[in-house]
């Protein structure tokens, strides 16, 4: 089977204690599926910016608005199979400073949203650099601690 290629545009949302929101998922096809956590965010819809779908993405998966992503922070490439099928993914990210902690909304999941997120949580980069859990991306401490100590880089961070 050909691999579908995909793009995607995924939010750091860091909250006022430098934490970020992560969101654990499996692929429910799957029995006994292992589960992740990954930065909120999803594939971009026909005629749709990374921009466009980063904002959409997070009103979508978490229920809150932003009014801006500024300039990506990181890039990366990576192939995976959910739900049966294969996928090559070049995805966008961008980091959003909150000024509070949102609870995610799940009013506005697909049906597929709903049978493969298990929950959330928000993470510091402390946290992240000791948890045995799956962390997807796999540079995400690096990028968190680039970002809060540097600002946005110049140019996008390959991951």
């Amino acid at each position: 089977m050909v691999a579908k290629s995909r793009r995607a545009a995924r939010v750091l949302l860091v909250d006022p204690t430098d934490a970020v929101l992560l969101i654990r998922s499996h692929d429910p096809s799957l029995d006994a599926a292992p589960s992740w956590w990954h930065v909120p965010g999803g594939g971009l819809d026909p005629g749709e910016t990374p921009e466009q779908a980063a904002v959409r993405e997070i009103f979508e998966e978490v229920g809150y608005r932003l009014a801006d992503t500024g300039q990506p922070v990181a890039t990366r490439r990576t192939s995976f199979t959910y739900l049966g099928r294969d996928y090559r993914q070049a995805e966008t990210f961008y980091a959003v400073r909150v000024p509070h902690r949102p609870e995610p909304d799940a009013s506005r999941w697909t049906e597929t949203e709903r049978r493969s997120i298990l929950g959330w949580s928000w993470w510091t980069a402390a946290e992240l650099r000791v948890t045995g859990d799956t962390v997807y991306p796999t540079g995400l401490v690096r990028l968190l601690d680039s970002w809060l100590s540097g600002g946005p880089p110049s140019t996008p961070l390959r991951l």
